[in-house]
C-alpha cells in the first residue's frame, strides 16, 4: 500500500466509512490500485470489526451465564447448609449412649438386679439409700468447669447399721463440698436430712461441633460407705414429673447464661475402678454400678456466631473485592487503589487477624481437636494465600490466558462457590457421617 493510500485508510479507521466528504476526495484521488487496496483493506477492517463485536458478545453472554450459575450454586450450598444447621440445632437431646436412665422405681430395681456385683465375703448385704437433689444454680467458669448449687437430701430407715455414715461423695468435684444441713426429720419409720451444698465440677465436654454441639452436666454420686456394699437410688417420689423433657430437680427460675435447658434425669452407669481402695468388703476388678444426675443443655447460638465469626466473614468479603479488582484493565486498578503489590501486604494483615480470632477461639474452647467452627478459619487462611497467588500472577504472567482472554473472571465467578461447597462438605462430614 503506498503511503498516500495508507494516510486514506488511516483515516477512514477514524470515520463511519467511505462516504464522508474529506475521505471521499482523497479517496477518489487515488489511483485504481490504490483505490482496490484500500478497498480491500477496509472490507478485512470491518471483517475484524465484526468478529470481534461478535467475540465480545459470546463473552458477555457467557459471563453472564457463569455469574448466574455461580449465583445458584451457592445459593443452593447455603440453603443446604442452613438446613443441616438447623437439622442439628433442634434435633431432640438424647442422653450419654453410657447412661442407662431410669424414670420409675422399676426401673431402679431392675438394673441393681442385673448390675450388683458379687458380693465379697464377710461384707454386708446391699443397701440402698434413697437420694434425691435440687439445683438452684449452674455457671459455667471454664470450657470443662461448672459451678453447681443446690440441695440435697437421703432417706435413712431405722433399722441401717448405726455406724453408717450420712452424705454424699462427688468424685468429679475438685474439692468435696461442705454440705450444711438444712432440716432433719422423722417420716414414718425414715430419717429424712436434707442438705444445701456448692461444688466446682470438673467435666470433660465435647466440643468438636461447637458452636452446634450439646453439653451434659453429670453429677456422678456414690456414698461415703460405698466399700461396705451402701448404692445410692434416686428418690423419684420426690418429683412430679420425672419425665426428662420437664427438666426434674433444676429451679425453673434459674439463671444460665447463653444456654438453654434441654433435660435432666437420674441414671446409672458402671464403673471398674480397678482397686479395693484397701479394704477386703471391695471387690476390685469388677463392675459396680453409680447413680448419676445429669442435666443436658444447649448453647445460644447468637453470640458464638457474632464473636467467632464475623472476622472470618468480613475479611472473605474484602477479599472477593479485591479479587474482582484485580485483572488487566489499569484505570480500574487505579480507580480503586489497588496494585498487584500491595495485595501481598494486606494478606499479611487479613491473615493476622484471622489469627487473632483463632487463638481466642482456641483460649475460650481449649478442646484437644479440631472444632467445627474452625473450618471457617482455615479457608479463609486458605483464600487469603490463593488471593495473593491470584496477584502475584498478575504481575508475573500479565499475557496469561486467565487475564488476557477472560480478565480473571474464572476466579472471580468460582470465589463463592467454592467457600460455600467446602463448607458444606465439612458440614456433611462433621454431623451426618
Amino acid at each position: 500500500m503506498t503511503p498516500d493510500a495508507r494516510a486514506v485508510f488511516e483515516e477512514h479507521q477514524n470515520a463511519d466509512g467511505l462516504a464522508e466528504p474529506e475521505l471521499a476526495e482523497g479517496f477518489n484521488a487515488l489511483t485504481a490500485v490504490e483505490k482496490g487496496d484500500v478497498t480491500e483493506a477496509s472490507q478485512l477492517l470491518e471483517e475484524v470489526r465484526a468478529e470481534e463485536d461478535a467475540t465480545a458478545r459470546h463473552l458477555s453472554r457467557r459471563r453472564r451465564r457463569l455469574w448466574i450459575a455461580s449465583l445458584v450454586f451457592s445459593a443452593v450450598c447455603m440453603i443446604a447448609l442452613s438446613g443441616i444447621l438447623i437439622d442439628v440445632y433442634t434435633a431432640p437431646t438424647k442422653a450419654n449412649p453410657a447412661d442407662t436412665v431410669v424414670t420409675t422405681q422399676d426401673d431402679v430395681n431392675r438394673y441393681m438386679a442385673t448390675h450388683l456385683p458379687t458380693p465379697m465375703p464377710g461384707s454386708r448385704a446391699p443397701i440402698f439409700i434413697p437420694t434425691g437433689l435440687f439445683i438452684t444454680s449452674l455457671e459455667f467458669t471454664g470450657p470443662y468447669t461448672v459451678e453447681v448449687s443446690g440441695e440435697i437430701w437421703q432417706r435413712y430407715t431405722k433399722d441401717l447399721p448405726r455406724d453408717l455414715t450420712r452424705g454424699v461423695f462427688l468424685p468429679l468435684a475438685e474439692d468435696q463440698p461442705t454440705f450444711k444441713e438444712l432440716y432433719r426429720e422423722q417420716q414414718g419409720d425414715e430419717e429424712v436430712i436434707g442438705w444445701t451444698f456448692h461444688a466446682s465440677m470438673r467435666e470433660q465436654f465435647d466440643y468438636s461441633r461447637y458452636p452446634m454441639g450439646r453439653h451434659q452436666i453429670r453429677l456422678r454420686m456414690y456414698h461415703p460407705d460405698f466399700e461396705n456394699n451402701v448404692y445410692l437410688t434416686p428418690d423419684l417420689a420426690a418429683y412430679d414429673p420425672v419425665d426428662p423433657a420437664s427438666v426434674p430437680g433444676v429451679d425453673p427460675v434459674m439463671i444460665l447464661e447463653n444456654w438453654d435447658l434441654q433435660q435432666a434425669f437420674f441414671s446409672y452407669r458402671t464403673h471398674d475402678l480397678n482397686t479395693n481402695f484397701g479394704t477386703s468388703t471391695y471387690g476390685a476388678n469388677q463392675l459396680h454400678p453409680e447413680l448419676y444426675y445429669s442435666i443436658a443443655v444447649r448453647r445460644h447460638l447468637l453470640s458464638p456466631l457474632i464473636s467467632r465469626t464475623i472476622v472470618p466473614i468480613v475479611i472473605l468479603i474484602q477479599l472477593f473485592v479485591v479479587v474482582m479488582v484485580l485483572g488487566k484493565d489499569s484505570e480500574r486498578l487505579e480507580a480503586f487503589g489497588v496494585r498487584p503489590g500491595t495485595v501481598i501486604f494486606t494478606g499479611a494483615a487479613f491473615f493476622f487477624a484471622v489469627l487473632i480470632g483463632h487463638n481466642a477461639l482456641r483460649d475460650e474452647v481449649r478442646a484437644p481437636g479440631f472444632i467445627y467452627i474452625e473450618s471457617l478459619y482455615v479457608i479463609t487462611y486458605a483464600f487469603i494465600v490463593a488471593a495473593v497467588l491470584n496477584s502475584f500472577l498478575l504481575v508475573a504472567r500479565p499475557h496469561s490466558r486467565l487475564f488476557r482472554d477472560y480478565d480473571n473472571m474464572w476466579v472471580k465467578v468460582l470465589y463463592w462457590p467454592t467457600v460455600t461447597a467446602i463448607l458444606l462438605i465439612i458440614t456433611l462430614l462433621k454431623f451426618h457421617l
